[in-house]
């Protein structure tokens, strides 16, 4: 509920070394980032089909798998075999939380105050919590500088670099438009260019009072102002988000969100039609069973529907299936998830390091011997108030209350003058809620496990759970018609072989992939993932089948355009390349990354001058992309235009040479995973 208010050519020749890790042209390898959610489109390392130097490592986040609808106005659940699409996003049904603090001002009141309620502001809105004195701050990481700006109500973020005589060497400013996160950990910004939304890379850390990368970025900054936000990730920091199309093309209307920070309805459903009941003359005050027609009560619902509510945002796992035809923005409360979403689950809550899954409290949850014991009765709400978050001063007696409706007649072994001393101060949380490892930067989450004697077992080795295949959470395997379960494990199974670059599982991946075309052709994600899985093989024929196939199903298929037109490179079918990518720059033109295969072709095809152009176009977007600016310094020299090769050349020779050694850590890094993964093969 929101409340209302507000850079000589031997330089250029070691530049390619970076491009002959010859195990990682071998496995083709993809760095995966787990992040307030999860994924974009994923794109391929280039094997060099010309004298230019390689495309930039192009490393994004890889697909959540998941072909992106439902309804609930009841609070009933729909027949789980019927997929059909409904995508009931109809302005029209959602009044807003300020409608509902009308009758229920208290309760709105207090919601206003939670973190859940503000999940997102606009910039100029959002409640000040960093620190950003005289209106801006600056920082260095990674071999570049950051600033942060307030001038009134716009904010303005900045990278860029200057040399050894503190001159600019480039210098990109980026308006942002929104504050994401409540700040409890951290706030992060998005920025809105048309109805596209992409994340910044700089990031408000609250707990350890610090701006810094953004979650994702600290393995790849490369990602800089480029990285797409998603369906995925909107749906559970927003209110009621505006989606275009059938709600997966990850574009977003004008304005992006009819609600911003999470209100009333997502928890209640639409309330159209209960606010027109109890505006109507004749309503009956008595009438309890057409209310629970017309609004949903969480507490009305049956166990599994009720912890629906909650799941929606808070089950994660390892990643969110959607089924066939769903968006994520179809769940309704009164649903049950998996009438959207299968999820998958790894082996283990925690990494073998230690480190907590990020956003699995509720696996945890269902582990711990508390919700064993209860026999499903714990829940969410048994914990957690969803109206009302206490104060960080009355979080101890707060949750010590609701430890105590379960455990008050056996309580707390520990003396009472030992538990109430510092830090623990007599709390419960304190002790069997430890705050543990999260792979989000600067920050930890509280383990849901509730564990009675959680030092003895945070000590213990994680075993490697590679190569074990993630599992179904819950019970949908058995709800779901077993055509769904299939395609779900396909492409499941196909995003964790990239995740982990597991060779055998690729292959398991494809096959299981073909064989749930048999039960639609029309499959659009499957056709993709099948034609990226191949792209990843080399095997560009039967990959460049697989995305044509798709784009005649959504002639928009972001990753079907971009990477068919890489495909087209790689394979020198300059045509069709240069047919894909300007396709490709008309649904988006703001991607950076796809320039340096795109300009090679114009190249190839005689047309410097326009080849030129579009580099210096990609430049504007990433002015750090090295490959594109080496190419951008021989367009200019083949054109005779010298003077502007070597500026380039200046720039080419400078960024370089700041940005080489963090980009060494990154490639040992690679290295390093790829060797763990071959040893680790059978």
């Amino acid at each position: 509920m929101t409340a209302p208010r507000k850079s000589d050519r031997s330089q250029r020749n070691s530049l390619n070394q970076r491009n002959k890790l010859h195990l990682v042209l071998r496995f083709v390898a993809i760095l995966v980032i787990a992040l307030l959610a999860a994924g974009t489109a994923v794109y391929f390392l280039a094997v060099p089909a010309d004298p230019f130097p390689l495309p930039a490592e192009q490393v994004d986040d890889p697909p959540n798998p998941a072909v992106l609808t439902g309804d609930a106005q009841t609070g009933e659940s729909p027949n789980l075999a019927s997929s059909a699409p409904v995508h009931d996003w109809q302005s029209s049904d959602f009044v807003g939380s300020q409608v509902c603090a009308d009758c229920h001002f208290e309760i709105a009141e207090a919601f206003a105050e939670h973190p859940m309620a503000n999940t997102l502001a606009k910039v100029e809105d959002a409640t000040s919590i960093e620190v950003l004195e005289d209106n801006t701050v600056e920082f260095a990481t990674h071999g570049r500088r950051y600033r942060v700006e307030r001038d009134g109500d716009r904010v303005v973020h900045t990278e860029y670099m200057t040399d050894a005589d503190n001159n600019i060497v480039y210098e990109q400013p980026v308006d942002v438009h929104y504050a994401i996160g409540s700040g409890e950990n951290a706030r992060s910004y998005l920025i809105d260019r048309g109805g596209l939304l992409f994340e910044s890379p700089v990031t408000w850390y609250n707990d350890k009072q610090k701006w810094d990368l953004s979650p994702g970025y600290h393995n790849n900054p490369r990602q800089r102002f480029n990285r797409r936000v998603i369906d995925g990730c909107v749906q559970c920091h927003s209110g009621h988000v505006n989606p275009l199309g059938d709600g997966t093309s990850n574009r977003f209307g004008d304005p992006p969100f009819q609600e911003l920070g999470i209100g009333c309805e997502r928890c209640h459903g639409p309330g159209k039609r209960h606010v027109e009941k109890y505006e109507a003359e004749d309503w009956d005050a008595d009438s309890e069973t057409a209310d629970k027609l017309l609004i949903v009560n969480p507490a009305h619902l049956e166990r599994g529907l009720k912890d629906s509510v909650c799941y929606q945002c808070h089950m994660k796992g390892k990643r969110r299936i959607l089924r066939k035809g769903k968006s994520f923005h179809d769940f309704r409360p009164g649903m049950s998830t998996d009438d959207v979403w299968t999820t998958f689950v790894p082996p283990a809550p925690f990494d073998k390091d230690g480190t907590a899954q990020f956003s699995s409290h509720v696996e945890q949850m269902h582990s711990s011997a508390c919700f064993v014991g209860s026999e499903g009765a714990m829940s969410c709400t048994t914990c957690h108030d969803p109206h009302r978050s206490p104060k960080p001063d009355q979080r101890a007696a707060f949750y010590r209350e609701r430890c105590n409706t379960c455990h008050s007649e056996h309580g707390c072994s520990v003396p009472i003058e030992e538990r109430e001393m510092p830090p623990a101060l007599n709390s419960c949380i304190h002790c069997h809620m430890q705050s543990v490892g999260s792979n989000v930067p600067h920050t930890s989450q509280s383990d849901h496990r509730i564990l009675r004697n959680p030092s003895s077992l945070q000590a213990e080795q994680q075993p490697s759970t590679r190569g074990e295949v993630w599992s179904i959470f819950g019970d949908s395997e058995q709800r779901l018609p077993e055509w769904e379960v299939q395609r779900a494990r396909a492409i499941a199974l196909s995003d964790q072989a990239i995740e982990e670059m597991n060779q055998p599982l690729m292959g398991q991946a494809i096959t299981a992939l073909e064989s749930v075309l048999a039960h639609d052709r029309n499959d659009v994600h499957v056709l993709h993932l099948l034609g990226y899985l191949y792209e990843l093989t080399r095997n560009h024929a039967q990959a460049k089948s697989y995305f044509e196939a798709a784009l005649r199903i959504n002639p928009q298929d972001e990753m079907s355009l971009k990477n068919l037109g890489l495909v087209g490179f790689r394979t020198r079918a300059i045509d069709l390349g240069l047919a894909s990518y300007g396709r490709y720059l008309k649904v988006n033109k703001w991607d950076g990354t796809m320039f340096a295969p795109y300009i090679r072709m114009l190249a190839a095809s005689g047309d410097l001058r326009a080849a030129a152009a579009a580099a210096e176009q990609g430049l504007q977007l990433d002015p750090t992309q090295l490959e594109l600016r080496d190419i951008t310094v021989k367009l200019y020299e083949r054109l005779g235009d010298q003077k502007k090769s070597q500026q380039h050349l200046k720039l080419l020779q400078e960024i370089n040479s700041q940005l080489t050694p963090w980009d060494q850590k990154r490639r040992d890094r690679l290295q390093q995973k790829v060797h763990k993964s071959q040893s680790a093969d059978p």
